[in-house]
């Protein structure tokens, strides 16, 4: 379970848009963790054939629940 303290911002799968956000809540001194999770098998080396890899991973994006609102405002 993840830590009670943190509230979830945004889930995306295009790791531009995370690190655009990621940047900018650290550019106004907000904290983020980030979860990774994969769609495919990550066993196999190469993936699934024929899948896109921005399909292919989940990102969640977490700031303490304190900086949550002004989080929440600021990537709106």
């Amino acid at each position: 379970m993840f830590d009670f303290l943190k509230r979830e911002i945004r889930v995306t799968r295009n790791i531009d848009e995370c690190n655009k956000i990621r940047e900018l809540l650290l550019e106004n001194n907000i904290q983020t963790y980030v979860i990774t999770n994969t769609l495919t098998n990550p066993g196999r080396h190469h993936g699934i054939a024929f899948i896109q890899m921005d399909a292919a991973y989940e990102y969640q994006i977490f700031v303490k629940r304190k900086d949550w609102e002004k989080a929440n405002f600021l990537i709106r």
